[in-house]
């Protein structure tokens, strides 16, 4: 299965001011599960070798967070 879309939230975290802070500090600030920050940052898939899907609230938060639009997290490949 062809993986259409990647998460670039490391690159996003990487250039922020909070780079460097654990998935649990960030997800402590943001209100969400440290699993699933985990899971978006390093591009996680399951046994069946479907990634992780976030919820919208999670993007909106991490937009807000970081201060950018949906497409600097995720990106579409071809």
């Amino acid at each position: 299965m062809l993986q259409m879309i990647a998460s670039r939230l490391q690159q996003v975290m990487d250039k922020s001011p909070h780079k460097g802070k654990s998935d649990r500090v960030l997800a402590k600030e943001l209100g969400i599960s440290h699993v699933a920050l985990w899971k978006l940052r390093t591009g996680w898939k399951d046994k069946e070798g479907k990634p992780y899907n976030p919820s919208l609230e999670m993007l909106d938060r991490l937009c807000k967070f970081f201060k950018c639009q949906v497409g600097n997290i995720l990106t579409y490949r071809r």
